[in-house]
């Protein structure tokens, strides 16, 4: 053996890259890496599950591991397109999160009291309690975690699609078809009005960690930030902003936004409002993200009836909900960790048990 070989994590998520650093004093162009799944017959080592041609005499190689299945591997750095190490392997493992278990659900179609109507939008106050936005009944309803209704906002809305809720118990709706932000009381008086002739068709609303408002206005392409002090406008996110939607702040005073214009993905920008990474989408269209402690975006995608979870890196963890939801649109996390969906397709609010 001539070189060494280093692996960048012991244990890698499903979908992030493993790095491996390599060095030889023998380098040739068809020096390569593999993985191979553990257990390994190191003297008969066949098809490697992955490999890269390592021609440098020192350098680095990335894996994806998305495509790997959950478990050991070990990675070997090999001579001349053939089986001779060229240093000691190295072991990794590769985690899968477990998908969240179906919790419960309540609601159904309807206008009556905890019924809903396509609802669009969802969060969790410090309560525990959840908002939801009940578009097609032009109102708000608040609910406990196990379904009973606590307090409805109607008679001033026109097909709300989001809400939020500040520490002290405020509540901030988009009303959507009114092209404004109605702010309530914890109790459900109105307080005041946002944004009125300022924003078009409002679809995402959400809370910084500085205590801005931050409202998804697509019909100008940008997302618009208030002082929800006194209701004045402040600078607008503007930087690479595309039909924003679903919008949720990310605890560090930016926020991850939805695109659905020109481009499809999931953006996240810093406190000053520049992009500083993404979560991109082929088919099917994101609605809405929320964002766990640890940074982890869980991001709803209707057409596919599905939320799909995402490390904090933008790898795709888990993609869970296929059979249980019908058109996904908006969703939040509570303290717990639970995941709570507003599924419009089936007129209901469902929740997800926490992943480990």
């Amino acid at each position: 053996m001539s070189g060494t070989l280093t692996a960048s994590a012991s244990s890698v998520e499903a979908g992030e890259q493993i790095t491996l650093t390599y060095s030889t004093s023998s380098a040739n162009p068809k020096n390569w890496v593999g993985l191979y799944a553990a257990p390994v017959d190191r003297n008969h080592l066949g098809s490697a599950e992955l490999w890269a041609y390592t021609p440098a005499a020192s350098g680095t190689t990335a894996f994806a591991t998305g495509g790997l299945g959950a478990g050991d591997f070990v990675a070997f750095f090999l001579a001349e397109d053939g089986y001779a190490w060229l240093a000691d392997p190295v072991e990794f493992t590769v985690r899968r999160t477990p998908l969240p278990a179906y919790r419960s659900a309540f609601g159904r179609g309807g206008s009556g009291p905890g019924q809903f109507a396509g609802p669009a939008g969802i969060a969790v106050d410090q309560r525990g309690q959840l908002w939801v936005a009940d578009t097609g009944n032009d109102r708000v309803q608040a609910f406990t975690r196990d379904g009973k209704l606590v307090r409805v906002l109607a008679g001033r809305l026109k097909a709300p699609e989001a809400v939020a809720v500040d520490a002290a118990g405020n509540v901030y709706v988009a009303d959507t078809g009114n092209h404004r932000v109605a702010q309530y009381s914890w109790w459900g008086g109105f307080v005041r009005e946002f944004g009125a002739g300022k924003l078009d068709n409002p679809r995402g609303i959400a809370l910084d960690s500085a205590g801005r408002l931050l409202v998804a206005d697509p019909g100008h392409q940008r997302v618009a930030r208030f002082d929800t002090r006194t209701g004045a406008a402040l600078t607008d996110i503007t930087e690479k902003v595309s039909s924003p939607q679903g919008i949720t702040g990310d605890g560090a005073g930016g926020a991850w936004i939805v695109h659905n214009g020109r481009d499809v993905a999931v953006v996240r920008y810093n406190a000053d409002g520049k992009a500083i990474g993404s979560i991109g989408f082929g088919p099917g269209t994101p609605a809405d993200v929320a964002v766990t402690a640890s940074g982890d975006a869980y991001v709803t995608v209707p057409a596919h009836g599905q939320v799909t979870r995402f490390g904090a890196t933008g790898s795709c963890r888990v993609e869970f909900g296929v059979d249980a939801l019908g058109a996904p649109l908006g969703v939040a996390v509570d303290a717990a960790g639970g995941i709570w969906i507003a599924d419009a397709g089936h007129h209901r609010v469902v929740g997800f048990g926490v992943a480990a």
